[in-house]
């Protein structure tokens, strides 16, 4: 990283563009399968990269809710029966097909890395634009089924870990902070979330009125000064009161290694402090990427799927994600 008040702050980055075909009506609107193949195969032929294509028509609900979970997909995506996705191998690529727009691509890499993803999915709009008609006005730029997407139809997401402005109830000011300077604040899972975990989604609220470059430096400056802000409000919680946190720290800790049914929600608030306690030397681990894998892998619909059976209650859910939790904890010690 280019700076080390990134390090332990920011978890991810994503940049996504919006497109759609010209003469196709928007899918909200868009009935005729034969339209939809078509936006499948042009998707599959702007790719430059090993990928799987996916229908949604071939999925149950837990399969569709793990891809989710995963940021794979949309929520919206997920209802849907027409829709379909492409993923690349390493799932870093991801294109959804018939979601709220034709074409929604989006590249996702962990870290600070807004630039190495515009990139990626630059050049797959480039090939898209030669596979089918895009949908663009020399005025307004390109054309999307949300009027707050029209211009660059380009959002350029980061995902922050902020357990010191959380825990001192800075957020709020933040929050303000980033919405004054364009940029929008959601949850873990984008548009009608709420953050958990200490994890938040911040991204360009605007897409229209400046290149893409401009809104790319946009969400940097913001990022930059929330991880200073972040890595400031750490060092003063912990000059305060280390013991008060050591205390907190290590008592998350030790629910994670020792409990015998966690729920999705006490697993989220505990993870947090451990995070906390690992930037913060105050535990010694030092996998953080790895701790946030298994933020997924428990989700749910995952963890149906990695144990293999759609009939688990709500109680079996929660004693097989506190095994999983114990089982990694120990590995990483």
């Amino acid at each position: 990283m280019e700076n080390n008040n990134y390090d332990n702050v920011v978890v991810s980055t994503r940049v996504r563009l919006a497109r759609n075909c010209t003469k196709v009506p928007f899918p909200q609107r868009l009935r005729d399968k034969n339209a939809v193949d078509f936006l499948i195969r042009s998707a599959e032929k702007a790719s430059d990269f090993n990928h799987r294509l996916i229908l949604m028509s071939e999925l149950d609900k837990i399969n569709r809710q793990a891809l989710v979970e995963r940021h794979l997909i949309s929520p919206d995506l997920a209802a849907k029966n027409t829709g379909a996705v492409l993923l690349s191998n390493d799932d870093s690529i991801s294109v959804m097909i018939n979601e709220e727009d034709h074409i929604r691509a989006q590249c996702i890499k962990n870290g600070f890395a807004l630039n190495e993803c515009y990139n990626v999915i630059n050049r797959y709009d480039d090939n898209l634009s030669q596979a089918m008609p895009v949908a663009y006005d020399s005025e307004f730029g390109y054309l999307t089924a949300c009027l707050t997407n029209v211009g660059t139809g380009m959002r350029a997401s980061v995902m922050v870990f902020l357990p010191a402005l959380t825990f001192s109830n800075m957020v709020a000011k933040f929050v303000s902070f980033a919405n004054k300077k364009g940029i929008t604040v959601r949850g873990v899972y984008g548009e009608r979330s709420n953050p958990t975990g200490c994890l938040y989604q911040l991204s360009n609220a605007r897409s229209i009125g400046a290149p893409e470059q401009t809104l790319i430096e946009q969400v940097k400056a913001v990022i930059t000064e929330l991880c200073g802000a972040e890595q400031g409000a750490r060092r003063q919680l912990i000059s305060d009161a280390r013991y008060d946190w050591e205390d907190k720290v290590y008592r998350a800790y030790g629910i994670l290694t020792n409990s015998r049914k966690l729920s999705s929600t006490e697993f989220m608030e505990l993870l947090a402090y451990l995070k906390f306690g690992m930037a913060m030397d105050i535990i010694d681990f030092n996998d953080v990427e790895s701790l946030d894998k298994l933020i997924v892998s428990v989700q749910p619909a995952n963890l149906l799927l990695m144990g293999g059976s759609y009939t688990m209650d709500t109680e079996t859910r929660d004693r097989v994600r506190a095994s999983i939790v114990r089982d990694k904890l120990q590995e990483l010690k």
